[in-house]
């Protein structure tokens, strides 16, 4: 059944604020009036939510109350296989991108999208990973992502080149001619989000050969930072679910402590460890990434005008990167998601429909 909106507005209120710059997200000061009197606030609940029986603890005992063998982790502090990291930059541009954007009280002008995208633009950067980014939950295409003409065959293995560079490059322009500025820059947030998230996951598939791309799956998770401390991604996760990105960054080192334990000067052959660490991360990123989604949603209950849109621009470009998960945990949950987010009017959204179902679907990191 339907909620009306202004009957969500009362059910959701919670003494809270809407996030502030410092939480990483969409700040609502930038509406001018048009946001939540009283934001939704979502409190983080771990009942019966355990750790996996295989996952990989550096928290407890410095690894001691677990299966895995003892490894560099077990200090619980990442320890690089290269010093040099050029994902840290990348996320580092990511950040100077936020402050432009999307973080802060001050609305973006077209001046700000210029400028985030020269820091889009730098060599070797966010853009150039962007145009070959593949999503390891795929299927391998025949060829790489950056053949022509592979991306339209194969859309969600080259995710990158297919889904979001498309999205990117309109946002930028749009933004860049003062078009809907809130709106482009939820929807450059959300694209890069998922960038992140597939880019750590596709690091740990490649250093099976290559040793160091370990480095850039705890650097495109983290922006290569203690845990205390995070920027990119884990910045967004942390501000909502503290221990989602907990146990996140614990999948970070579970990575790290597989390729140490699998012929870390040259080629790992232990695929099973592997893919136990990278599915204790994949879940735990999951689950933060789908409170972030779940937030924005919630949002469209008590916002108006441009903000809202903001809101509902976010969420429609993360619908997609949801539906494979969605599909897998709860085919209903799915088509609820679905169903409500392919409508055009934000007043006919069933916003509790759609929280529900992503509550349903993802209740443990």
């Amino acid at each position: 059944m339907r909620v009306p909106l202004l009957l969500l507005v009362s059910l959701c209120a919670c003494p809270g604020p809407l996030p502030t710059p410092t939480d990483g997200g969409l700040d609502g000061a930038r509406d001018g009036g048009g946001t939540c009197a009283v934001a939704p606030v979502f409190t983080e609940s771990l009942t019966g939510c355990q750790s996996g029986a295989d996952d990989y603890r550096p928290r407890e005992a410095g690894s001691a109350n677990d299966t895995w063998p003892a490894c560099v982790s077990d200090s619980n502090v990442f320890m690089p296989i290269n010093p040099s990291i050029s994902s840290v930059a990348r996320v580092a541009a990511f950040e100077g991108m936020a402050e432009l954007l999307w973080r802060g009280a001050r609305t973006p002008g077209p001046q700000d999208f210029v400028d985030a995208r020269v820091l889009y633009a730098q060599d070797q950067g966010l853009d150039s990973r962007v145009q070959r980014r593949e999503d390891v939950h795929y299927p391998a295409a025949p060829m790489a992502c950056s053949t022509a003409g592979i991306p339209d065959q194969f859309p969600d293995r080259c995710v990158g080149p297919s889904k979001l560079l498309p999205i990117i490059n309109d946002a930028f322009q749009k933004g860049s001619m003062g078009e809907a500025s809130q709106v482009q820059a939820a929807r450059l947030e959300a694209a890069l989000l998922w960038f992140l998230y597939v880019s750590a996951l596709s690091e740990v598939q490649s250093c099976t050969t290559k040793a160091q791309d370990c480095d850039s799956c705890w650097a495109y998770y983290s922006g290569g930072t203690p845990r205390d401390q995070p920027k990119g991604l884990a910045k967004a996760i942390q501000a909502f679910v503290p221990e989602a990105h907990q146990r996140a960054y614990d999948g970070t080192l579970a990575v790290r402590c597989w390729r140490n334990l699998d012929n870390e000067t040259g080629v790992a052959t232990n695929v099973m460890l592997r893919d136990r660490a990278s599915a204790q991360l994949d879940k735990a990123m999951l689950r933060g990434l789908a409170v972030v989604f779940r937030q924005r949603v919630a949002e469209l209950s008590c916002t108006s005008g441009e903000t809202r849109d903001a809101r509902l621009a976010f969420v429609k470009v993360l619908a997609p990167l949801f539906d494979r998960p969605l599909r897998e945990r709860s085919a209903s949950a799915a088509g609820v998601v679905a169903t409500e987010l392919a409508k055009t009017e934000v007043s006919s959204v069933d916003v509790s429909a759609v929280t529900s179902a992503i509550d349903t679907a993802f209740p443990c990191p």
